[in-house]
């Protein structure tokens, strides 16, 4: 539940919103394009600003759920799967 009220408070920021927009727009880019250097460098900023470094919260530690979902998502865009790595590849400690 924890999760869901975080994710409403982002929405609830214009800028961060825009960040998930921006998002479902890389769905169909090609994999190599420098628009998904420049979306997973602000994601990675916008989540440290909101969170700190190394300070991410637990999604839910006794489930896989969360990262099954994940990579079938991943699965359907190579442009979100190179996100998808920049992103942790940044963020991972």
């Amino acid at each position: 539940m924890t999760l869901f009220h975080d994710q409403a408070d982002i929405l609830a920021d214009p800028l961060r919103r825009q960040l998930f927009r921006d998002y479902d727009h890389a769905y169909d880019l090609d994999a190599d394009d420098p628009r998904i250097d420049d979306l997973a460098r602000r994601i990675v900023a916008a989540t440290q600003e909101r969170y700190g470094k190394g300070e991410l919260p637990e999604l839910h530690e006794a489930s896989e759920i969360p990262a099954l979902i994940q990579q079938t998502v991943n699965a359907s865009s190579p442009a979100w799967q190179r996100l998808d790595s920049l992103i942790r590849a940044q963020l991972d400690p």
